[in-house]
């Protein structure tokens, strides 16, 4: 491995020693100049020097094999950082950890609301299981300290992105699956921790049929404008300077009906949507 200054302030045992993967990423960044790391000693080095106890005590689960942790916190853009090893993202993982996910909310559901038909069920588990709530979770349990991320996307925030945190979210539960031995019942205990400590902080219940309210309102008011006037609605978003979120406008025709700003592009149309139909704005 090529020396760099990343390698030298080290600790009594030989060792560097970090918090989280966002404290290493940044000495890594700020202090080595172009690294060429053999990949079983990139793995050594994180295994030894971060921290993951924070993460571990937040889902309740300890890893076995610390590397398949490491593995579901792989982002694209570290990996094209690393590109002279063979590491690859966790994205292979996210398709999996997806479909974990909606086994465990569906079956959750499913138990919970007998009364409702599978249509029902359907539009819930899709409130639940999508970017958005996926992202809440994962902030709820800290995840944006542990993943790895480019140097460009560091800069940009990708540690706060829903999409980055919901794919993470979801090799994260990929990732357990396959440490636990494929033990689906781990997989549940997992997830109601996280619902407990994400209900605890929101005073919501995860489940509540009116999760819907949000979700749907896009849908809603387009039902309702095409009533009124024939014509749907247009989001009009655009990104704003130093990391300073989302702004997005809704029209109908040359009108704009409201506007609003925040952190999430998706989120804002949803609420801009509850707002338009709960104050009659169309």
């Amino acid at each position: 491995m090529q020396e760099t200054t990343f390698n030298k302030a080290i600790q009594a045992d030989g060792l560097r020693h970090f918090s989280d993967t966002t404290a290493w990423l940044n000495a890594l960044y700020t202090e080595a100049s172009l690294k060429k790391f053999d990949q079983n000693e990139l793995y050594h080095i994180i295994s030894n020097e971060i921290s993951f106890e924070k993460l571990s005590q937040k889902i309740n689960y300890t890893f076995k094999d610390k590397k398949n942790l490491i593995k579901t916190l792989m982002q694209s853009t570290f990996c094209y950082e690393m590109k002279e090893t063979t590491l690859q993202s966790n994205e292979r993982l996210e398709f999996l950890g997806d479909s974990l996910i909606n086994f465990i909310v569906g079956k959750n559901l499913f138990h919970k609301y007998l009364s409702n038909d599978e249509g029902d069920l359907s539009k819930l588990r899709g409130a639940l299981v999508n970017e958005e709530k996926l992202a809440e979770l994962a902030r709820t349990i800290d995840l944006g300290n542990f993943v790895f991320l480019g140097k460009g996307e560091m800069r940009t925030g990708g540690a706060e992105k829903d999409s980055i945190l919901a794919d993470t979210f979801e090799a994260l539960f990929a990732g357990i699956y396959f440490d636990s031995n494929n033990h689906i019942e781990t997989l549940e205990i997992v997830f109601k921790t996280i619902v407990e400590l994400f209900e605890a902080k929101n005073k919501v219940d995860f489940y509540s049929i009116n999760q819907l309210e949000v979700f749907d309102t896009k849908s809603k008011l387009q039902e309702l404008t095409m009533a009124a006037h024939g014509a749907f609605p247009t989001y009009k978003g655009v990104e704003l300077p130093n990391n300073g979120g989302y702004k997005v406008e809704v029209w109908l025709g040359d009108k704009m009906l409201a506007e609003m700003t925040g952190p999430s592009k998706k989120k804002i149309e949803k609420l801009l949507a509850k707002k338009i139909i709960d104050e009659k704005l169309y």
